[in-house]
């Protein structure tokens, strides 16, 4: 197939492992720029996000009209809430691909294989849907597939090949990497996602209940040096900001036993080796940060988990955060749903998390803590649930341990997860729990995360290098670039897109607000 012009629309995507939600840029881009150009060095790509296309439809119709393909990447499966963007919706899809009936185009990303989430609560749209939207649906990855189309066409190309090994992403992910300068948040607070391997160790026992990573079956492992190569030609071309984010688990990235065992152990020279190279060949990064830990790898191997940890925080900044994904202490929800971890195994993994990152670092930001989440919806979801994980809340408070966030929301129910075939179970005990659910968001908020957040920054502490990102209202918000990052309200209308200091005044549940120290800067106090 022919393509001299070629374009990427980034719907966004929200994985369990994976998040391309500016300020983020996932691997789907990288991949899709890189194929086009290996097969044609002179191709034109041409990168648009959702968010630019909601401002000016009509320049993005009438260069996709003279496209010789249209790559729609799509999948907000994880419920949750942002300030840098708003993911695509069905209706926008819908919508697009109409105007565009007579341009080639695919749909790629989580969507094309485990649906379109709408939030929390929400049963995804079946692909089946998308249709007769798209010339082709592509549940593989799309590498593969993409260079199939171009080599042979739509009739020969396979849309649900699985990669094996990742030559052809490797040799993708470094030639498509300056697409990222096409990415709005280029040259400010732009994160790029970095993927060291796919499939979650837990495959062999099914996973949990409601994720897509256990369902690429046994996890594919990315060579050290192609990774470091990856950081290498993204950091030569600008990129400051990096998070080693899309993988289940951080802890487990080359260990010898994983797709053997459930809970493989650390190798700790692997991600010396790993988070060293990048260091030595991207000396100069301001983010390096991970994503996901699973704490039943640290239960169950503390010493080499802690040994892990320690590895970590020697070469990343401060104010990464391990995503523990709890989702639930009660016992009967864990087991009925085979979650990561026992209540009592998550809460010493955060204790170890604690012993390792708790030190601040030079932004004013501990160096590593743990993030949780809790997910209600799931099967085996009583009252006796709520009260359960509000007291084990009450027991972190009371150790004095920290923790960088709680997330609590509401599970969205994807196609081909095992949770699909519930989902009117879980429709009936999300309608059964509605008014405990919001009661319960009400009570963390003002027992557990003001006074948790005011642990993790203290009243007169100093945030350096925060990023200006946008005004509501009367203020401006700004984060530091990285995972999960707090965020600071600033009294006023601060330029956007520059770097501030703040001090720590007061403290709300979700954000804090921070006294400007940059007094050559100017602000205006006009709301309009």
């Amino acid at each position: 197939m022919k393509a001299d012009r070629v374009v990427i629309l980034d719907g966004y995507t929200d994985e369990p492992a994976g998040l391309g939600v500016p300020p983020y840029i996932n691997t789907y881009p990288r991949l899709v720029a890189g194929v086009v150009w290996l097969k044609n060095k002179s191709a034109r790509v041409r990168y648009w996000t959702i968010d630019q296309v909601r401002k000016d439809m009509s320049s993005f119709l009438e260069e996709s009209k003279r496209a010789d393909l249209l790559v729609v990447i799509a999948g907000s499966e994880v419920p949750g809430k942002y300030i840098g963007g708003v993911p695509i919706s069905y209706y926008e899809l819908e919508r697009i691909a109409l105007l565009l009936r007579d341009t080639r185009k695919i749909l790629v990303g989580p969507a094309a294989k485990y649906g379109l989430a709408s939030g929390g609560g929400s049963l995804a749209l079946d692909p089946v849907k998308f249709k007769h939207l798209f010339d082709e649906i592509v549940p593989g990855d799309v590498e593969i597939y993409l260079d199939e189309l171009l080599e042979h066409g739509f009739e020969k190309a396979r849309p649900w090949i699985l990669r094996e090994k990742y030559d052809l992403a490797n040799r993708a992910f470094i030639v498509g990497a300056r697409i990222v300068q096409d990415h709005p948040c280029y040259g400010g607070n732009l994160i790029v996602e970095i993927e060291t391997y796919r499939g979650c160790p837990r495959w062999i026992t099914g996973g949990c209940s409601f994720c897509i990573e256990p369902r690429y079956g046994r996890p594919i492992i990315r060579e050290t040096e192609a990774i470091i190569r990856e950081v290498e030609v993204l950091y030569e071309i600008g990129v400051r900001h990096i998070r080693i984010g899309k993988q289940p688990d951080i802890l487990t990235y080359m260990a010898s036993d994983i797709g053997v065992e459930e809970f493989p152990r650390p190798n700790v020279d692997a991600l010396e080796k790993l988070f060293r190279g990048i260091r030595l060949n991207a000396p100069g990064l301001i983010t390096l940060h991970i994503d996901n830990v699973n704490p039943g790898t640290i239960a169950k191997h503390p010493a080499e988990s802690m040994r892990a940890l320690k590895v970590i925080v020697k070469y990343n900044t401060p104010g990464d955060v391990a995503a523990l994904g709890v989702e639930s202490f009660d016992p009967r929800v864990v087991k009925l749903n085979n979650l990561k971890a026992l209540p009592e195994e998550s809460l010493e993994a955060i204790r170890i998390i604690n012993r390792v990152g708790s030190v601040r670092g030079w932004n004013g930001l501990p160096y590593l803590l743990p993030g949780i989440n809790l997910l209600y919806g799931l099967p085996g979801e009583t009252k006796e649930t709520y009260v359960v994980n509000e007291e084990y809340l009450k027991r972190i408070l009371s150790e004095g341990l920290l923790v960088r966030r709680v997330n609590i929301r509401q599970v969205s129910v994807l196609v081909n997860t095992p949770l699909w075939s519930k989902r009117g179970e879980v429709q009936r005990i999300l309608a059964r729990h509605k008014n405990l659910f919001h009661a319960h968001r009400v009570r963390v908020m003002r027992f557990f995360d003001r006074v948790m957040l005011s642990r993790v920054v203290p009243e007169n502490t100093i945030l350096y290098y925060i990023y200006t990102e946008r005004h509501i209202k009367g203020f401006t918000i700004a984060r530091f670039p990285g995972s999960y990052p707090v965020a600071v309200k600033i009294p006023g209308r601060v330029e956007l897109g520059r770097y501030v200091s703040v001090r720590v005044v007061k403290h709300a549940s979700k954000s804090v607000l921070g006294e400007l120290l940059n007094p050559n800067l100017p602000v205006s106090y006009n709301s309009n």
